[in-house]
């Protein structure tokens, strides 16, 4: 059936049906286009709420896949620096484990790798340094104790018992390799071992390069040009404050021959501390990696905790971020004193056993209050004691737990301390004195905060515990045994690491050196001539020092030095030797103000209108520098700090304007 449908037909047409369109009964209404409806409004801090979320997810989804990229990289980084060689795999039996959290001793060898480090003996590697650094993050200090190579030792190999001979110390990487000298240094310090690291030649020149060279003072003029049989390394350095490149560095801290292997020591131990300050000033977290990554195969990490496993990034936070937050005065640099000379034409070194004890408790004590002290007494100013009152022995009380697995620890410790003169207390017959768990490992002093002195004996006892010991408030868990104990001030949990020997709760306490007169003499007429020569080549005021060492005079070799250590900044050196000959001190005149080394002075000094910057180490004031008119003056102790604090501070004050000083 067809329909046809035409206008006017159908639904709108009118019932007369003529097949016109009719008008609806009502007036036509005007058109009205449809529109879609508004949305509700928002109000703006809404909309930007939703919009910073939606940021912040983002961000956090960035990151995340950042973070886990960054994770693999940084581990797969670490990766070079784990044990690789067979010989430095096996040492790593003999080191003790730590946590990250607590005090830990790493032994740093530096080998020449003519033949690898597998390779000992005659015409294999040798030791060429033997260090020990203990990095302790809860005092935020850094310790170095070096070992001359020369220095005469019984040598131990592997896990003997008996030496199997005396020998100068670095025989015994040549007889025993990374084993010897680990357990060699070990027997002869009492020192456990966390980490060993060693670093050839190779690595050590590559480290410096790849941070673009380390700045350092050197302290005379090192020449030598005549190298290979019948002579000695070869060196060509200028004395002044200035960047040193790898081969540079290695040839400074490697060299002995006008001097003694004590002074090689100091330059060695001065070189860590120029590292430090270079990585924490000069190198960002992102530039570690690729530096570690470029040292692969040179440096090698063992870990007591790990045979075959790099360092951790707990471990890398707790103990390498000490280079990017030690606080001034924090490093210490410990040398065995008094060593005697030994052997055909005394080439060789000897030790007494109470000097190496000595040195070994300055090292694992480090007293951050002798820089303030040791500078008071040399400005005839009353000493300030360590923080707290002085307690004696009995007057400190303590219950001792057992932390261990260990049958009678308590109860031997507590013995010991009671010989010791502490008052021990005891728990009653039928409590076990057993910590609520048995996983220390370092032993742990706690103290009853409501009681006065608590705080000051936890310190002591500390101390008498050495290495690996913390002190803490004691905790609730542990107050029911202090009330069955009677409250003691104290209660100590001792660890696994405990060795079973006690200190002397004062041995952290460094003497107070007493004031003596400085050793100088008046002579502006030394260096007056010289620096009228030069001072046209720097465009600050020149001073002369108008006092000087009473034995010394200008170095034969470049006395007086001026040249630019970096763009645009200028350095005038002034090189002084003492009577004995082959020790050096300087003057330093400079306009580079912000120069590394200058960054974390320990102290300031205000003298006669004059204030100085002091920098210290241990009791010793390495540098002592005046600022004045955009240049600042240093006076540089020698390589060892042998000028007295009273005569560095006399050698500062007696700086005078070149034109005062005729």
């Amino acid at each position: 059936m067809r329909t046809t449908l035409k206008r006017g037909i159908g639904r709108g047409a009118a019932v007369n049906g003529n097949g016109h369109g009719v008008l609806p009964p009502t007036a036509i209404e005007p058109m009205q286009r449809y529109r879609q409806p508004d949305p509700p409004r928002r109000s703006t801090k809404r909309l930007l709420a939703q919009v910073f979320g939606w940021i912040l997810i983002a961000l956090i989804v960035v990151v995340a896949g950042l973070g886990g990229g960054l994770y693999l990289y940084f581990h797969q980084t670490l990766n070079a620096l784990a044990p690789h060689s067979k010989s430095v795999k096996e040492s790593t039996k003999f080191l003790h484990t730590v946590p990250p959290s607590q005090p830990a001793t790493a032994l740093l060898i530096g080998y020449d790798a003519r033949a690898g480090v597998d390779s000992f003996g005659a015409a294999g590697s040798r030791s060429d340094t033997i260090m020990l650094v203990r990095a302790d993050p809860q005092q935020n200090t850094l310790s170095l104790f070096s070992f001359p190579r020369d220095l005469v030792v019984p040598i131990y190999c592997k896990d003997q018992t008996t030496p199997i001979t005396t020998d100068r110390i670095n025989s015994a990487w040549t007889s025993c390799g990374p084993t010897g000298t680990l357990n060699t240094v070990e027997k002869l310090t009492g020192i456990n071992v966390n980490y060993l690291i060693t670093i050839d030649f190779h690595g050590f020149k590559l480290l410096v390069n790849k941070l673009h060279g380390i700045y350092m003072d050197v302290d005379h003029r090192y020449l030598n040009t005549v190298g290979g049989p019948g002579g000695y390394a070869t060196i060509d350095l200028e004395p002044g404050y200035q960047k040193l490149n790898g081969q540079q560095a290695l040839d400074f801290v490697r060299f002995r021959h006008t001097d003694s292997d004590l002074y090689r020591v100091a330059r060695q131990q001065l070189f860590i501390e120029a590292l430090k300050d270079r990585l924490s000033t000069g190198v960002s977290i992102f530039q570690i990696p690729k530096l570690i990554g470029a040292l692969k195969g040179s440096v090698e990490i063992g870990s007591g905790n790990c045979a075959t496993c790099p360092p951790s990034f707990s471990e890398i936070e707790s103990y390498a971020g000490l280079a990017y937050k030690l606080p001034p005065g924090h490093l210490f640099r410990v040398a065995l004193q008094n060593l005697q000379p030994y052997g055909i034409a005394n080439a060789e070194l000897i030790a007494q056993t109470a000097d190496i004890q000595t040195a070994v408790t300055s090292f694992e004590n480090p007293d951050v209050t002798q820089a303030v002290r040791s500078t008071d007494a040399a400005l005839g100013r009353k000493a300030k004691l360590p923080k707290g009152p002085p307690l004696k022995s009995s007057q400190i009380s303590t219950v001792v737990l057992n932390g261990t697995t260990t049958p009678g620890l308590a109860r031997d410790t507590s013995y010991k301390l009671s010989v010791a003169g502490f008052h021990t207390v005891q728990l009653p017959a039928n409590v076990l004195a057993d910590a609520p768990s048995q996983g220390y490992y370092g032993t742990t002093v706690y103290y009853d905060a409501v009681q006065a002195n608590a705080k000051q004996a936890a310190r002591e006892l500390k101390t008498a515990f050495g290495a690996h010991t913390t002190i803490a408030p004691l905790p609730p868990e542990l107050s029911g045994y202090a009330q069955q104990a009677g409250n003691p001030l104290t209660v100590i949990v001792v660890g696994s690491s405990f060795t079973g020997q006690l200190n002397n709760p004062q041995a952290h306490v460094a003497p107070t050196p007493p004031h003596q007169t400085a050793a100088v003499r008046s002579e502006a007429s030394l260096t007056t001539y010289s620096l009228e020569q030069v001072r046209s080549k720097v465009p600050f005021r020149v001073l002369v020092p108008t006092s000087v060492e009473q034995s010394s005079r200008l170095a034969y070799l470049d006395p007086v030095r001026a040249f630019k250590p970096i763009p645009y900044h200028h350095e005038l050196a002034l090189t002084f030797v003492t009577g004995a000959g082959n020790v050096y001190w300087q003057v330093i005149e400079t306009d580079w103000t912000d120069a590394p080394v200058l960054r974390h002075p320990t102290s300031f000094v205000h003298i006669a209108g004059r204030t100085y910057r002091l920098y210290t180490t241990g009791g010793n004031i390495h540098m002592i520098v005046l600022r004045q008119g955009g240049a600042s003056y240093w006076v540089v102790n020698t390589l060892r700090d042998e000028l007295s604090n009273e005569t560095m501070i006399a050698i500062a004050k007696g700086l005078q304007p070149l034109a005062k000083a005729h």
